[in-house]
């Protein structure tokens, strides 16, 4: 059942990146004019949108980013740079150039008054530095690199990114050990889905010292939530039900016998091996990152040990895999956040492989 809500989530993936909410860097290029007679109309390539034709889509092939200039010449004024994996609109194409669509923010200073315009430009970059969605993938130094950490309820920001050196062993391996491992999965959670079934929109569960409902509202918009029940750990005695929500999802644990909600994940919540651990990680669409959150099981009872934000990768959902394996590795199928979605939109249906260790 926990179908139901990657299904969701892969819809809302979509709707996301169609409705052009990827991440867009502005840039910002300072200009000095001296001669009066250069007005903003006049400089740069300025392109009309709806009426410019997109040749192709492209990547950024080159691991240490690439200079976009303002034409099609090495000694043309560098405009800017663009990142490992961005995707690039391709409108102009030369022997070794592509004229390629891009919104761009200019600030001048015209007779004493600055002036700031952002409009779209045709700007080039060198052709041989880009490349097709599948040579955009994740190395090693890609794994650990973090954009925020909370610990005991305090979270620290890093802009330009930290190596996360405890806690976890993130790797990359091949689709075999991947394919190998997941024969010998664990799994501590009871899918008996048919025991507590919604009826009427309503999910009931009688639990020994009360009964707690869940209710659906699909049609309150923005204050809409469907619940699902998604099975039960018996060590623990918790029921868990999923929620979907207008923009967010979570998971519960709720107590068999007392009725309270006990944890709340932001993902579905995977049991390590040797009962010890819960690691859940959330495909965050609106940060591009990897929302990992790390618990521990002392008495039976869930506690926090830290949460982080993974800035390179994400893990798949559509077609996509995670499980703990018997040799203490949770396994997951994941994607550089730039090759994540196709150029048309859709979800990329290719992937590489991965598996952490806690530490």
């Amino acid at each position: 059942m926990k179908t139901l809500l990657n299904i969701t989530l892969s819809i809302f993936l979509l709707t996301f990146y169609s409705c052009g909410n990827n991440k867009q860097t502005i840039h910002k290029i300072e200009q000095s004019v001296v001669d009066s007679t250069l007005t903003i109309e006049n400089v740069g390539n300025k392109i009309d949108y709806d009426k410019t034709r997109v040749i192709t889509s492209v990547y950024v092939s080159a691991r240490e980013g690439i200079e976009f200039k303002q034409e099609g010449d090495e000694k043309s004024t560098t405009l800017g740079m663009y990142e490992y994996g961005a995707r690039l609109d391709v409108i102009e194409e030369t022997e070794k150039w592509l004229g390629v669509r891009e919104r761009i923010t200019r600030k001048f200073n015209v007779n004493g008054s600055n002036i700031e315009s952002t409009g779209w430009e045709k700007v080039y970059v060198i052709k041989n530095k880009t490349g097709l969605i599948n040579e955009v993938s994740l190395v090693s130094s890609d794994l650990n690199v973090i954009s925020f950490l909370t610990l005991d309820k305090k979270t620290e920001y890093f802009e330009n990114g930290k190596q996360l050196k405890a806690y976890l062993s993130l790797e990359l391996i091949d689709k075999a050990i991947f394919d190998k491992n997941s024969s010998s999965s664990v799994d501590f959670i009871l899918a008996d889905t048919t025991v507590n079934k919604k009826k009427n929109g309503v999910i009931e569960l009688k639990c020994k010292d009360k009964t707690v409902k869940f209710i659906d509202r699909p049609d309150a918009e923005e204050e809409r939530q469907e619940f699902y029940y998604a099975g039960k750990v018996d060590f623990l005695n918790q029921y868990i039900i999923g929620g979907s929500y207008w923009e967010s999802l979570d998971y519960r644990f709720i107590d068999i016998t007392s009725g309270e909600e006990t944890a709340t994940f932001g993902e579905f919540p995977y049991i390590s091996p040797d009962k010890q651990n819960v690691i859940c990680i959330y495909t965050n669409p609106y940060e591009t990152t990897a929302d990992l959150e790390l618990y521990a099981i002392f008495n039976n009872k869930i506690e926090h040990v830290m949460s982080a934000s993974f800035r390179n990768w994400m893990p798949t959902v559509e077609g996509g895999a995670m499980y703990w394996g018997v040799d203490g590795y949770l396994y997951l199928t994941v994607n550089h956040v730039n090759s994540f979605w196709k150029a048309d939109g859709n979800l990329n249906d290719k992937c590489q492989y991965m598996r952490i260790k806690i530490l």
